[in-house]
């Protein structure tokens, strides 16, 4: 999922680029995106040089940062004054720039009814800050349960035993340790925590609907939690569950430590060309579900900076970037998916070979409209610190052995106070 984001990132950086770095050149639009460079270069040069061929008076300046300074780097260009013209954002990132007044509402240059017939609904959504569009989709990104063939036959289970839900996926993961004495799953549960988008799908809610109050120490979230911090207690997840980052997610998978990753089928590239060994004995199922059957959306973003000195031509930048074609072109790179309604139309997403890609792209394609944000308190600008503190709070339980209960209570007390400043 990570590498979708920094495709993302990469088409928002160029367009950023346009005047606010450039105070002397009102013709140079600065385009920022992030981690795109080197893998997709061909992709975007080609892209910058078609839209300059068609406006032979602008300039596209193309920045690829890092995925994971994204936040400071912008937060940094915009209290200096020379933010881009165009960036590419997780649209998990979009509230805290958009609290600070620094990304244009795109609905006062575009009518809202036309963004709505362009782009899939769930997309505008995600790029939705309190009932503003303050960004236009991008590329896509469901979840997957990515599994080991070859493995779970060895342990005695056959395909239709693989988990479906996360009742189901926390009996799994006691019976295939019992069974082989490995790990079957690999799952950040502390750090990159995902147990608030378990929660979501199972219908507990973190927050309040309008984010003044958190709610995860309910009895019902309390219950799920403490089931989950069992598994890691009683020996049933690897260590490393609760202390490595989200960006660690497939390495014990590619390694064969475990049978099952839950992620975006964007790692799966990166299985074939790391462990082709392992790569030929995997297959793909759908993501795994609570009560509700819902499963989380990963959007990116295009956003134009409410300080570029051209916003006209950023904001037609942005949209080139985005239209049907381009978003076409850029999905049959890697395993992503477009954000318009027509370019999921394309046969590329309806039909196709027996390959494992093309099992997985059509899975996605089918399952991805129906995708939501299942993690609510992300609208929150202070995301990021909200995050962090649940995330120490399961740490606490696994680490310090703090009751679960004890835990999610001072969490919620930390996060209310946060919430309650707005």
């Amino acid at each position: 999922m990570k590498n979708i984001v920094l495709i993302l990132l990469l088409i928002t950086s160029l367009i950023s680029f346009h005047g606010c770095n450039n105070p002397n050149d009102e013709n140079t639009i600065e385009f920022w995106t992030l981690q795109l460079s080197p893998v997709f270069d061909d992709y975007f040069h080609s892209l910058i040089k078609e839209y300059e061929a068609h406006n032979p008076d602008i300039k596209i300046r193309w920045i690829d940062i890092p995925y994971d300074a994204a936040i400071q780097k912008l937060l940094a260009s915009l209290a200096a004054g020379n933010p881009p013209d165009v960036v590419n954002l997780s649209a998990d990132f979009l509230a805290k720039f958009a609290a600070l007044n620094a990304l244009e509402v795109l609905t006062t240059h575009i009518p809202a009814d036309s963004l709505r017939q362009i782009y899939l609904s769930n997309a505008l959504e995600a790029c939705t800050f309190r009932n503003q569009t303050v960004a236009l989709p991008w590329y896509l990104n469901t979840y997957a349960l990515i599994y080991n063939k070859k493995l779970i036959t060895q342990a005695g289970f056959s395909p239709s035993d693989i988990p479906s839900t996360f009742s189901e996926l926390t009996e799994f993961l006691r019976e295939y340790k019992n069974r082989t004495g490995n790990y079957a799953l690999f799952w950040n549960i502390g750090k990159d925590s995902y147990l608030p988008m378990m929660l979501g799908s199972e219908g507990i809610k973190m927050v309040n609907s309008d984010i003044t109050r958190a709610l995860f120490n309910s009895p019902e979230a309390v219950s799920l939690i403490n089931s989950w911090m069992d598994l890691y207690k009683q020996g049933f997840l690897p260590s490393e569950s609760l202390i490595n980052t989200g960006a660690s997610i497939i390495e014990p998978y590619q390694s064969g430590r475990v049978a099952m990753v839950f992620t975006g089928p964007v790692f799966l590239k990166r299985i074939e060309d790391n462990a082709p060994g392992i790569y030929s004995s995997t297959d793909i199922a759908p993501p795994v579900v609570g009560v509700t059957g819902k499963h989380e959306l990963a959007a990116m973003s295009v956003a134009l900076i409410k300080k570029s000195r051209n916003k006209k031509q950023a904001l037609d930048f942005a949209l080139f970037v985005t239209n049907n074609q381009n978003q076409l072109n850029f999905c049959k790179l890697a395993t992503i998916f477009p954000s318009t309604q027509e370019a999921m139309l394309d046969p590329y997403f309806t039909s196709g070979d027996s390959t494992l890609e093309t099992k997985a792209r059509l899975m996605g394609a089918r399952l991805l409209p129906k995708a939501t944000r299942l993690r609510y308190y992300l609208q929150h600008p202070k995301f990021d610190i909200l995050r962090d503190i649940f995330d120490e709070s399961i740490q606490s339980i696994g680490l310090g052995n703090v009751p679960v209960k004890k835990a999610l209570d001072l969490a919620v007390h930390e996060w209310n106070i946060i919430l309650g400043d707005q």
